[in-house]
Protein backbone atom coordinates (compact mmCIF):
# COMPACT_ATOMS: atom_id res chain seq x y z
CA UNK A 1 0.00 0.00 0.00
CA UNK A 2 1.04 3.67 -0.60
CA UNK A 3 -0.30 6.30 1.09
CA UNK A 4 0.64 10.45 1.42
CA UNK A 5 0.87 12.57 4.35
CA UNK A 6 -0.14 16.31 3.60
CA UNK A 7 1.58 19.08 5.48
CA UNK A 8 1.51 22.48 5.19
CA UNK A 9 4.90 23.61 6.45
CA UNK A 10 8.08 22.70 5.83
CA UNK A 11 9.82 19.17 7.91
CA UNK A 12 11.37 21.87 10.81
CA UNK A 13 11.89 19.66 13.71
CA UNK A 14 11.56 22.79 15.73
CA UNK A 15 7.66 22.88 14.75
CA UNK A 16 5.42 21.16 16.84
CA UNK A 17 3.64 19.02 14.59
CA UNK A 18 6.70 18.29 12.88
CA UNK A 19 8.32 15.22 15.02
CA UNK A 20 4.52 13.52 15.08
CA UNK A 21 4.99 13.70 11.01
CA UNK A 22 8.15 11.91 11.85
CA UNK A 23 6.40 9.49 13.91
CA UNK A 24 4.47 8.14 11.12
CA UNK A 25 6.94 7.49 8.79
CA UNK A 26 8.73 5.63 11.40
CA UNK A 27 5.56 3.45 12.31
CA UNK A 28 4.42 3.03 8.70
CA UNK A 29 8.43 1.92 7.31
CA UNK A 30 8.08 -0.80 10.20
CA UNK A 31 4.69 -1.69 8.82
CA UNK A 32 5.76 -2.53 5.27
CA UNK A 33 4.13 0.94 3.73
CA UNK A 34 5.64 3.81 1.87
CA UNK A 35 4.37 6.59 3.14
CA UNK A 36 5.18 10.18 1.71
CA UNK A 37 5.28 13.91 2.71
CA UNK A 38 3.66 15.98 0.47
CA UNK A 39 2.68 19.50 0.69
CA UNK A 40 -0.61 20.67 -0.37
CA UNK A 41 0.76 23.85 -2.47
CA UNK A 42 3.68 22.28 -4.15
CA UNK A 43 0.60 20.28 -6.34
CA UNK A 44 -0.90 21.51 -9.94
CA UNK A 45 -4.19 20.05 -10.07
CA UNK A 46 -5.69 20.94 -13.47
CA UNK A 47 -8.98 20.55 -13.83
CA UNK A 48 -11.18 19.75 -17.29
CA UNK A 49 -8.04 18.01 -18.52
CA UNK A 50 -8.32 14.91 -20.38
CA UNK A 51 -6.51 12.78 -17.75
CA UNK A 52 -8.63 11.98 -15.13
CA UNK A 53 -6.36 11.97 -12.61
CA UNK A 54 -4.95 15.82 -13.97
CA UNK A 55 -2.69 15.76 -10.77
CA UNK A 56 1.49 17.04 -10.56
CA UNK A 57 3.46 17.69 -7.66
CA UNK A 58 6.57 19.87 -8.24
CA UNK A 59 6.36 19.98 -11.82
CA UNK A 60 6.50 16.35 -12.34
CA UNK A 61 3.82 13.32 -12.32
CA UNK A 62 2.93 11.62 -9.30
CA UNK A 63 0.98 7.86 -9.42
CA UNK A 64 -2.11 8.17 -7.49
CA UNK A 65 -2.10 6.76 -3.73
CA UNK A 66 -4.20 4.05 -2.00
CA UNK A 67 -4.92 6.35 0.38
CA UNK A 68 -3.94 10.09 2.10
CA UNK A 69 -3.69 11.11 5.68
CA UNK A 70 -4.15 15.28 6.20
CA UNK A 71 -2.77 16.56 8.77
CA UNK A 72 -3.26 20.64 8.16
CA UNK A 73 -6.09 20.30 10.85
CA UNK A 74 -7.63 23.70 11.71
CA UNK A 75 -4.97 25.44 9.46
CA UNK A 76 -6.39 24.09 6.22
CA UNK A 77 -6.95 26.45 3.59
CA UNK A 78 -9.27 26.85 0.32
CA UNK A 79 -6.39 25.38 -1.86
CA UNK A 80 -5.71 22.40 0.40
CA UNK A 81 -9.20 21.71 0.78
CA UNK A 82 -10.19 22.03 -3.34
CA UNK A 83 -6.87 19.35 -3.72
CA UNK A 84 -8.74 17.02 -1.18
CA UNK A 85 -12.03 17.13 -2.86
CA UNK A 86 -10.33 16.46 -6.61
CA UNK A 87 -8.43 13.38 -5.36
CA UNK A 88 -12.15 12.54 -3.15
CA UNK A 89 -13.83 12.99 -6.22
CA UNK A 90 -10.99 10.67 -8.20
CA UNK A 91 -11.74 7.56 -5.51
CA UNK A 92 -8.82 8.25 -3.28
CA UNK A 93 -9.33 7.65 0.00
CA UNK A 94 -8.89 10.31 2.42
CA UNK A 95 -8.51 10.20 6.38
CA UNK A 96 -10.39 12.99 6.97
CA UNK A 97 -12.21 13.81 3.98
CA UNK A 98 -12.62 17.74 3.40
CA UNK A 99 -16.24 18.46 4.16
CA UNK A 100 -15.45 16.69 7.99
CA UNK A 101 -12.27 18.71 7.83
CA UNK A 102 -13.82 22.11 6.92
CA UNK A 103 -16.53 21.82 9.15
CA UNK A 104 -13.83 21.47 12.17
CA UNK A 105 -11.77 23.56 11.62
CA UNK A 106 -14.72 26.17 12.24
CA UNK A 107 -15.11 26.00 15.84
CA UNK A 108 -18.22 27.28 16.06
CA UNK A 109 -19.75 25.46 13.15
CA UNK A 110 -18.99 22.24 14.91
CA UNK A 111 -20.85 23.27 17.99
CA UNK A 112 -23.80 24.03 15.64
CA UNK A 113 -23.63 20.79 14.57
CA UNK A 114 -22.70 19.11 18.20
CA UNK A 115 -25.74 21.19 19.90
CA UNK A 116 -28.23 20.20 17.17
CA UNK A 117 -27.38 16.44 17.63
CA UNK A 118 -28.24 17.04 21.28
CA UNK A 119 -24.71 16.72 22.59
CA UNK A 120 -23.44 19.36 25.62
CA UNK A 121 -20.98 22.00 24.45
CA UNK A 122 -20.41 25.44 26.95
CA UNK A 123 -22.92 28.07 25.86
CA UNK A 124 -21.55 30.12 23.21
CA UNK A 125 -21.77 33.29 22.00
CA UNK A 126 -20.93 34.72 18.56
CA UNK A 127 -18.66 37.90 18.56
CA UNK A 128 -19.39 41.05 16.63
CA UNK A 129 -18.67 44.44 16.58
CA UNK A 130 -19.97 46.80 19.21
CA UNK A 131 -20.07 44.07 21.74
CA UNK A 132 -23.39 43.83 23.59
CA UNK A 133 -21.68 43.69 27.09
CA UNK A 134 -24.56 43.49 28.85
CA UNK A 135 -25.30 40.72 26.60
CA UNK A 136 -22.94 38.63 27.37
CA UNK A 137 -23.06 39.21 31.05
CA UNK A 138 -26.84 37.83 31.36
CA UNK A 139 -26.36 34.94 29.08
CA UNK A 140 -22.54 33.88 29.84
CA UNK A 141 -21.62 35.34 32.85
CA UNK A 142 -18.06 35.96 34.20
CA UNK A 143 -15.07 34.96 33.56
CA UNK A 144 -15.93 34.54 29.53
CA UNK A 145 -13.92 32.56 27.54
CA UNK A 146 -12.41 34.56 24.16
CA UNK A 147 -11.92 32.54 21.26
CA UNK A 148 -10.57 32.83 17.83
CA UNK A 149 -13.10 30.78 15.62
CA UNK A 150 -9.71 29.15 13.76
CA UNK A 151 -6.63 28.12 16.25
CA UNK A 152 -4.78 25.24 17.27
CA UNK A 153 -2.59 24.05 20.80
CA UNK A 154 -4.72 26.31 23.08
CA UNK A 155 -3.44 29.21 20.61
CA UNK A 156 -6.20 31.86 20.88
CA UNK A 157 -7.81 31.54 23.74
CA UNK A 158 -7.73 33.80 26.66
CA UNK A 159 -10.12 34.36 29.59
CA UNK A 160 -11.57 37.62 31.20
CA UNK A 161 -12.30 37.81 34.74
CA UNK A 162 -14.63 40.48 34.98
CA UNK A 163 -16.83 42.99 33.06
CA UNK A 164 -13.91 45.41 33.27
CA UNK A 165 -11.53 43.18 31.71
CA UNK A 166 -13.87 42.22 29.05
CA UNK A 167 -14.78 45.97 28.36
CA UNK A 168 -10.87 46.59 27.60
CA UNK A 169 -10.89 43.74 25.60
CA UNK A 170 -13.53 44.75 23.79
CA UNK A 171 -12.33 48.29 23.23
CA UNK A 172 -8.92 47.12 22.59
CA UNK A 173 -10.27 45.09 19.47
CA UNK A 174 -12.73 47.76 18.17
CA UNK A 175 -10.13 50.56 18.27
CA UNK A 176 -7.37 48.11 16.16
CA UNK A 177 -10.19 47.57 13.40
CA UNK A 178 -9.60 43.88 14.56
CA UNK A 179 -10.98 41.53 11.70
CA UNK A 180 -10.36 37.91 13.21
CA UNK A 181 -13.95 36.34 13.86
CA UNK A 182 -14.17 35.13 17.62
CA UNK A 183 -16.29 33.44 19.94
CA UNK A 184 -17.27 34.01 23.57
CA UNK A 185 -18.36 30.51 25.71
CA UNK A 186 -19.37 30.14 29.37
CA UNK A 187 -17.01 29.38 31.45
CA UNK A 188 -17.23 25.65 33.09
CA UNK A 189 -15.46 25.89 36.68
CA UNK A 190 -15.47 22.50 36.91
CA UNK A 191 -12.67 21.91 34.34
CA UNK A 192 -10.72 24.74 35.63
CA UNK A 193 -7.16 23.55 34.33
CA UNK A 194 -8.11 20.46 33.46
CA UNK A 195 -9.95 18.75 30.49
CA UNK A 196 -9.57 15.07 28.72
CA UNK A 197 -8.18 14.56 24.94
CA UNK A 198 -9.98 10.99 23.85
CA UNK A 199 -8.46 10.07 20.78
CA UNK A 200 -11.26 8.36 18.52
CA UNK A 201 -10.16 6.03 15.37
CA UNK A 202 -12.66 4.05 13.30
CA UNK A 203 -15.46 5.08 15.77
CA UNK A 204 -13.78 3.75 18.72
CA UNK A 205 -11.90 5.38 21.60
CA UNK A 206 -8.71 4.38 21.28
CA UNK A 207 -6.95 6.50 24.23
CA UNK A 208 -7.11 8.77 26.76
CA UNK A 209 -5.50 11.37 28.65
CA UNK A 210 -6.26 13.85 31.52
CA UNK A 211 -4.40 17.27 31.20
CA UNK A 212 -3.94 19.54 33.53
CA UNK A 213 -1.94 22.88 34.07
CA UNK A 214 0.59 23.03 36.85
CA UNK A 215 0.56 27.18 37.03
CA UNK A 216 -2.90 26.75 37.86
CA UNK A 217 -3.20 28.68 34.04
CA UNK A 218 -6.88 27.97 32.85
CA UNK A 219 -5.64 26.15 30.00
CA UNK A 220 -4.70 22.39 30.03
CA UNK A 221 -2.71 22.35 26.85
CA UNK A 222 0.24 20.31 27.23
CA UNK A 223 2.08 22.33 24.25
CA UNK A 224 1.85 25.19 26.83
CA UNK A 225 3.15 23.35 29.67
CA UNK A 226 0.63 21.47 30.89
CA UNK A 227 0.88 17.68 31.89
CA UNK A 228 -1.00 15.10 30.65
CA UNK A 229 -1.73 11.45 32.56
CA UNK A 230 -3.27 8.13 30.68
CA UNK A 231 -7.43 8.34 31.89
CA UNK A 232 -9.56 5.18 31.27
CA UNK A 233 -12.89 7.53 30.51
CA UNK A 234 -16.09 6.55 32.10
CA UNK A 235 -18.81 5.05 29.54
CA UNK A 236 -20.60 8.38 29.48
CA UNK A 237 -17.47 9.86 28.26
CA UNK A 238 -16.13 7.79 25.81
CA UNK A 239 -19.58 7.42 23.97
CA UNK A 240 -19.82 11.51 24.10
CA UNK A 241 -16.56 11.03 22.12
CA UNK A 242 -17.76 8.60 19.89
CA UNK A 243 -20.69 10.20 19.10
CA UNK A 244 -19.43 13.80 18.57
CA UNK A 245 -16.78 12.54 16.24
CA UNK A 246 -19.97 9.98 13.91
CA UNK A 247 -21.91 13.35 13.68
CA UNK A 248 -18.96 15.62 12.45
CA UNK A 249 -17.82 12.33 10.57
CA UNK A 250 -14.51 12.26 11.55
CA UNK A 251 -12.71 8.88 10.98
CA UNK A 252 -9.82 10.05 13.38
CA UNK A 253 -10.49 12.91 15.93
CA UNK A 254 -9.19 14.33 19.11
CA UNK A 255 -11.84 15.33 21.07
CA UNK A 256 -11.81 17.04 23.96
CA UNK A 257 -13.97 16.95 26.83
CA UNK A 258 -14.46 19.40 29.96
CA UNK A 259 -15.67 18.09 33.30
CA UNK A 260 -19.26 20.03 34.22
CA UNK A 261 -20.77 20.06 37.43
CA UNK A 262 -23.65 17.36 35.90
CA UNK A 263 -21.32 15.21 33.80
CA UNK A 264 -19.23 16.67 30.68
CA UNK A 265 -19.23 18.82 27.79
CA UNK A 266 -17.65 18.93 24.55
CA UNK A 267 -14.91 21.77 24.09
CA UNK A 268 -14.01 20.88 20.97
CA UNK A 269 -12.75 18.57 17.98
CA UNK A 270 -9.65 18.43 15.91
CA UNK A 271 -9.39 16.30 12.50
CA UNK A 272 -5.66 16.59 12.92
CA UNK A 273 -4.81 15.60 17.05
CA UNK A 274 -1.61 16.34 18.35
CA UNK A 275 -0.68 13.41 19.91
CA UNK A 276 2.86 13.67 21.09
CA UNK A 277 1.87 13.87 24.89
CA UNK A 278 -0.84 11.37 24.98
CA UNK A 279 1.69 8.54 23.34
CA UNK A 280 3.65 9.91 26.65
CA UNK A 281 0.86 9.57 29.00
CA UNK A 282 -0.54 6.01 27.61
CA UNK A 283 2.16 4.59 26.02
CA UNK A 284 0.23 3.90 23.02
CA UNK A 285 2.07 3.92 19.67
CA UNK A 286 -0.51 5.97 18.03
CA UNK A 287 0.28 6.13 14.47
CA UNK A 288 0.40 2.30 14.43
CA UNK A 289 -2.80 2.49 16.32
CA UNK A 290 -4.01 4.71 12.67
CA UNK A 291 -2.28 3.02 9.82
CA UNK A 292 -3.33 -0.04 11.75
CA UNK A 293 -6.72 0.91 11.26
CA UNK A 294 -6.44 2.20 8.07
CA UNK A 295 -5.43 -1.10 6.47
CA UNK A 296 -7.62 -3.38 8.47
CA UNK A 297 -10.48 -1.28 6.78
CA UNK A 298 -8.89 0.13 3.43
CA UNK A 299 -11.56 -2.19 1.28
CA UNK A 300 -14.09 -2.67 3.49
CA UNK A 301 -17.52 -0.95 2.43
CA UNK A 302 -19.00 2.05 4.33
CA UNK A 303 -20.78 1.86 7.05
CA UNK A 304 -24.80 2.82 6.33
CA UNK A 305 -25.46 5.47 8.73
CA UNK A 306 -27.35 4.53 11.63
CA UNK A 307 -31.01 5.95 12.54
CA UNK A 308 -32.11 7.82 15.23
CA UNK A 309 -34.65 4.71 16.35
CA UNK A 310 -31.52 2.33 16.23
CA UNK A 311 -29.04 4.78 18.59
CA UNK A 312 -31.67 5.53 21.11
CA UNK A 313 -31.94 1.99 21.59
CA UNK A 314 -27.81 1.33 21.07
CA UNK A 315 -28.04 4.10 24.33
CA UNK A 316 -30.75 2.21 26.15
CA UNK A 317 -30.06 -0.97 26.24
CA UNK A 318 -25.52 -1.00 25.42
CA UNK A 319 -25.02 2.69 26.72
CA UNK A 320 -24.42 3.91 23.51
CA UNK A 321 -22.95 2.12 19.65
CA UNK A 322 -19.31 2.48 21.64
CA UNK A 323 -20.66 0.16 24.43
CA UNK A 324 -21.81 -1.80 22.14
CA UNK A 325 -18.77 -1.91 19.97
CA UNK A 326 -16.74 -2.80 23.52
CA UNK A 327 -18.47 -5.98 23.89
CA UNK A 328 -18.04 -6.94 20.10
CA UNK A 329 -13.82 -5.90 21.02
CA UNK A 330 -14.44 -8.26 24.37
CA UNK A 331 -16.04 -11.21 22.82
CA UNK A 332 -13.77 -14.04 21.49
CA UNK A 333 -16.54 -15.56 19.41
CA UNK A 334 -20.27 -15.15 18.12
CA UNK A 335 -21.72 -17.33 20.65
CA UNK A 336 -20.15 -15.04 24.16
CA UNK A 337 -20.86 -12.23 22.05
CA UNK A 338 -24.76 -13.21 21.76
CA UNK A 339 -25.15 -14.05 25.39
CA UNK A 340 -23.28 -10.30 26.28
CA UNK A 341 -26.07 -8.96 24.04
CA UNK A 342 -28.70 -11.04 25.71
CA UNK A 343 -27.71 -10.37 29.06
CA UNK A 344 -27.47 -6.60 28.02
CA UNK A 345 -31.23 -6.83 26.33
CA UNK A 346 -32.46 -8.49 29.22
CA UNK A 347 -31.33 -6.34 31.72
CA UNK A 348 -32.33 -2.88 29.74
CA UNK A 349 -35.50 -4.66 29.64
CA UNK A 350 -36.18 -5.04 33.61
CA UNK A 351 -34.96 -1.45 33.86
CA UNK A 352 -37.70 -0.17 31.49
CA UNK A 353 -40.30 -2.33 33.56
CA UNK A 354 -39.00 -1.00 36.30
CA UNK A 355 -39.24 2.56 35.43
CA UNK A 356 -43.02 1.88 34.44
CA UNK A 357 -43.69 0.50 38.09
CA UNK A 358 -41.86 2.98 40.32
CA UNK A 359 -43.55 6.53 41.48
CA UNK A 360 -42.30 9.38 39.20
CA UNK A 361 -40.33 10.91 42.47
CA UNK A 362 -37.95 8.06 42.52
CA UNK A 363 -37.07 8.09 38.90
CA UNK A 364 -33.94 9.23 38.00
CA UNK A 365 -34.30 11.53 35.63
CA UNK A 366 -30.43 11.65 34.37
CA UNK A 367 -30.42 7.86 34.61
CA UNK A 368 -29.56 6.15 30.71
CA UNK A 369 -32.89 4.45 31.01
CA UNK A 370 -34.86 7.55 31.56
CA UNK A 371 -33.25 9.59 28.97
CA UNK A 372 -33.31 6.52 26.16
CA UNK A 373 -37.23 6.27 26.93
CA UNK A 374 -37.73 10.18 27.08
CA UNK A 375 -36.04 10.30 23.63
CA UNK A 376 -38.69 7.42 22.16
CA UNK A 377 -41.51 8.50 23.52
CA UNK A 378 -41.15 12.23 23.11
CA UNK A 379 -41.30 11.47 19.54
CA UNK A 380 -38.07 12.54 17.97
CA UNK A 381 -37.42 9.32 16.50
CA UNK A 382 -40.50 8.13 15.98
CA UNK A 383 -41.83 6.65 12.66
CA UNK A 384 -44.79 8.28 11.12
CA UNK A 385 -47.33 5.80 9.87
CA UNK A 386 -49.48 8.05 8.26
CA UNK A 387 -46.35 8.35 5.66
CA UNK A 388 -47.48 5.55 3.88
CA UNK A 389 -50.48 5.15 1.73
CA UNK A 390 -53.21 2.52 2.41
CA UNK A 391 -51.76 -0.26 0.53
CA UNK A 392 -48.43 -0.29 2.01
CA UNK A 393 -50.04 -0.26 5.53
CA UNK A 394 -51.80 -2.98 4.55
CA UNK A 395 -49.02 -5.17 3.10
CA UNK A 396 -47.36 -4.15 6.49
CA UNK A 397 -50.06 -5.20 8.74
CA UNK A 398 -50.22 -8.98 6.73
CA UNK A 399 -46.45 -9.35 7.10
CA UNK A 400 -46.86 -8.43 10.90
CA UNK A 401 -49.47 -10.58 11.39
CA UNK A 402 -47.85 -14.25 9.56
CA UNK A 403 -44.92 -13.41 11.69
CA UNK A 404 -46.65 -13.40 14.45
CA UNK A 405 -48.27 -16.07 13.48
CA UNK A 406 -45.17 -18.59 13.01
CA UNK A 407 -43.33 -17.09 16.21
CA UNK A 408 -46.62 -17.93 17.88
CA UNK A 409 -46.60 -21.78 16.65
CA UNK A 410 -42.45 -22.07 17.32
CA UNK A 411 -43.33 -22.74 21.21
CA UNK A 412 -45.86 -25.96 20.50
CA UNK A 413 -43.34 -27.28 17.69
CA UNK A 414 -40.30 -27.11 19.86
CA UNK A 415 -42.18 -28.78 22.62
CA UNK A 416 -41.91 -26.07 25.33
CA UNK A 417 -43.99 -26.33 28.75
CA UNK A 418 -47.56 -25.61 27.78
CA UNK A 419 -47.56 -22.57 29.97
CA UNK A 420 -44.66 -21.38 28.78
CA UNK A 421 -45.82 -21.99 25.40
CA UNK A 422 -48.81 -20.23 25.85
CA UNK A 423 -47.30 -16.94 26.81
CA UNK A 424 -44.79 -16.39 24.54
CA UNK A 425 -47.79 -17.17 21.90
CA UNK A 426 -49.61 -15.00 23.61
CA UNK A 427 -46.93 -12.48 23.09
CA UNK A 428 -46.51 -13.03 19.67
CA UNK A 429 -49.98 -12.89 18.45
CA UNK A 430 -50.06 -9.36 20.26
CA UNK A 431 -47.91 -7.82 17.80
CA UNK A 432 -50.81 -7.21 15.18
CA UNK A 433 -53.19 -5.48 17.70
CA UNK A 434 -49.73 -3.15 18.94
CA UNK A 435 -49.97 -2.17 15.02
CA UNK A 436 -53.34 -1.94 14.48
CA UNK A 437 -53.52 0.23 17.83
CA UNK A 438 -50.95 2.71 16.78
CA UNK A 439 -51.56 3.22 13.30
CA UNK A 440 -53.02 7.05 12.74
CA UNK A 441 -56.84 6.98 12.96
CA UNK A 442 -58.51 6.30 8.96
CA UNK A 443 -56.27 3.66 7.70
CA UNK A 444 -58.82 1.22 7.25
CA UNK A 445 -60.70 4.12 5.67
CA UNK A 446 -58.28 4.66 3.28
CA UNK A 447 -57.82 0.89 2.90
CA UNK A 448 -61.37 -0.22 1.83
CA UNK A 449 -61.51 3.60 -0.17
CA UNK A 450 -58.48 2.59 -1.76
CA UNK A 451 -60.08 -0.81 -2.68
CA UNK A 452 -62.86 0.82 -3.91
CA UNK A 453 -60.61 3.02 -6.33
CA UNK A 454 -59.09 0.03 -7.41
CA UNK A 455 -62.22 -2.04 -8.29
CA UNK A 456 -63.45 0.91 -10.47
CA UNK A 457 -60.53 1.79 -12.45
CA UNK A 458 -60.86 -2.13 -13.34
Amino acid sequence: MRGWILFHRELDPALPEVPEIFRFQEAASAMGLELEVLQPHAFELVVGADDDWAVKYRDGPIDRPDFIICRTGAETDYFTLALLRHFERRGVRLINDPAAIERVADKLHSLQILIRAGLPIPRTILGRFPMDIGLVERELGFPVIVKTLKGTRGAGVLKCENRSQFEDLAGLLESADAKADFILQHYVRASHGRDVRVLVVGGRVVAAMERRSLTGNFKSNVSLGGVGAAYNPPPEMADLAVQAADILELDIAGIDILFDEDGYRICEANSAPGFEGLERASGLDVPTAMLDWIISTQNAPSPAPPVAESTALAELAFGGRSGLRAISDRSKGYRRFASAVGIRLVGAGISTLTQAIMPSALIDAKGRTHRGLRTLFEGRVRTNLAALDAWEQERTLVVVLGVSIWAAMLPWLAGAHAMLSGGLSVLALAFPVLFLVTTPAGRSRRSTSGRLKHRSEQ
